[in-house]
């Protein structure tokens, strides 16, 4: 895998699962909580849902399931640093 996508192979535990979406978002990904969805969502999802299965598993490792967990990921991990 090259480019965005290689953030999301063999990602492990909570740590690695925020580790992921500091990559994500230094290859300029938009990531963001989706209340419709209850996760982490691409922006890219709009119109490539490849990915969705991999952010799935990233907000489930991270414990992410409505806003406020989302919040606390965020205080945990600094998830939106960049």
């Amino acid at each position: 895998m090259t480019g965005f996508r290689k953030c999301l192979e063999h990602v492990e535990g909570e740590e690695g699962a925020a580790e992921a979406v500091h990559c994500l978002k230094k290859y300029g990904e938009i990531v963001m909580f989706s209340p419709e969805q209850h996760r982490l969502v691409l922006g890219r999802e709009i119109y490539d849902n490849s990915v969705s299965k991999a952010m799935e598993n990233l907000s489930r490792a991270l414990g992410i399931t409505d806003l406020e967990s989302y919040h606390e990921a965020d205080r945990k991990y600094n998830l939106t640093m960049y």
